[in-house]
């Protein structure tokens, strides 16, 4: 009889378990990029009136609330827009919709992780094109590669950085092949790049709102494009992909976006003041349009996040990326957290510079 790992298929064999969180909800967690703001009060206002007693019951299939809601939201048609399980589960489908065994896949690095993982997955060749070393696209090099599928995050995670959109659009724009942008943290700057998705033959246009619209714990993404993409998406997505009452806050954040809208201003603010801060502490700290700053550290990256780790704080390591040896990504979360994060960082540096 084979064994499990034989049976095993292959793409999987070269694969890492994929991790976002490695701590536990009793140490302070800024590794995740969630919204550390706190829970989104819609989800409360949404308890108080569901009617749980209907759980017995399947949800819609296509989640058609929400899916009417984005579209007036983004100026859309609800037959342009799906919705998934976290943006993650959209990604998946995009590369079961796209990708034969031994099709290319392309994306800058660094980036994020999770691309090149459901590339792999579904057996795509995955080609890396390092960015410049200001992150900035190496847009001819991705080109060349002619690659059946193309992921960019813009803002980009993990660097934080927002790609130049005259890069973008000729991605868009030239690409033989599908181009995912990824605009899971356009809620934190002034960037959208929605109208260039749509102006594009083959470009989705993926978000999520498990950042600024602080509901990740319930898993809402989205992807809208043109309906002929979104119809082939549809073909592998599971039905009734989201639950009854997930869709029902998802609606309910979109209609009072004063809430995230503030406590992104309220991120930026401390993010300003934590940048000054840790470059006081010795690290370079990069510009950010995002909710978190990315950090050249003055020791060992792995070593500075195993010794916040011991002191119950959570920080991620990017030291194995790309141009980023020796970085670390932090979260911004309130004022509060912020000076405890400081507060446990600040005697840890001491020690260092000595």
């Amino acid at each position: 009889m084979p064994s499990i790992g034989e049976l095993r298929r292959r793409a999987l064999e070269s694969l890492s378990r994929p991790s976002y969180s490695l701590a536990s909800d009793k140490m302070l967690l800024l590794n995740d990029n969630s919204n550390l703001f706190g829970a989104n009060p819609a989800a409360m206002e949404v308890a108080e009136s569901f009617d749980f007693s209907r759980l017995w019951a399947y949800p819609s299939e296509n989640s058609d609330i929400l899916r009417q809601r984005l579209a007036l939201e983004f100026d859309a048609s609800p037959t342009e827009v799906i919705v998934g399980n976290g943006s993650d589960e959209l990604l998946d489908i995009v590369c079961k919709s796209f990708i034969n065994p031994g099709d290319v896949f392309c994306q800058p690095a660094p980036t994020f992780s999770m691309y090149k993982f459901y590339a792999q997955v579904n057996f795509a060749s995955v080609n890396e094109k390092v960015s410049n070393d200001d992150f900035s696209l190496r847009t001819d090099d991705i080109l060349k590669e002619r690659a059946k599928l193309v992921a960019l995050c813009q803002p980009n995670n993990p660097t934080a950085n927002l790609l130049e959109p005259r890069d973008v659009r000729r991605i868009l724009s030239e690409s033989e092949g599908i181009t995912i942008l990824d605009e899971a943290y356009t809620d934190f700057c002034d960037s959208d790049m929605l109208a260039d998705v749509m102006a594009a033959e083959r470009g989705i246009d993926i978000r999520t709102f498990s950042k600024a619209y602080g509901i990740a714990g319930l898993r809402a993404g989205f992807a809208i494009s043109r309906e002929e993409i979104i119809d082939e998406l549809r073909q592998v997505r599971t039905p009734f992909g989201l639950n009854s009452f997930t869709e029902a806050v998802a609606v309910a954040a979109l209609d009072r976006k004063e809430w995230a809208r503030e406590k992104v201003q309220e991120m930026k603010v401390e993010r300003e003041r934590l940048s000054k801060r840790l470059q006081s502490l010795g690290f370079q700290v990069y510009p950010s349009e995002c909710n978190f700053l990315l950090c050249s550290s003055p020791m060992r990256s792995d070593e500075l996040v195993g010794a916040l780790r011991e002191r119950r704080v959570s920080i991620r390591d990017c030291g194995a990326y790309p141009l980023l040896e020796n970085h670390v990504r932090v979260t911004i979360g309130p004022r509060a957290l912020m000076d405890r994060f400081l507060e446990i960082l600040g005697p840890l540096m001491a020690e260092v510079s000595k």
